[in-house]
């Protein structure tokens, strides 16, 4: 039984790994989330190493998230 469960487990594993990509429809005005994401003026991180500069920009980049 258990190498029966785990041959399902296997089969299940590599019929997911095989499926293709999720395509995404057009969204408002037939513009892709994608591409409204691109368009935004997003900051750019520069690698520092201030903990308080970091939180500063995943703050900005969450907020261009939920804008969109």
């Amino acid at each position: 039984m258990q190498t029966q469960a785990q041959m399902a487990a296997a089969l299940q594993a590599q019929v997911q790994a095989q499926a293709p990509a999720p395509t995404y429809e057009a969204g408002i005005g037939g513009v892709s989330m994608m591409e409204r994401f691109r368009r935004m003026t997003l900051p750019f991180f520069k690698g520092e190493s201030d903990p308080i500069m970091a939180e500063s920009w995943l703050r900005e980049m969450e907020k261009n998230f939920h804008a969109i």
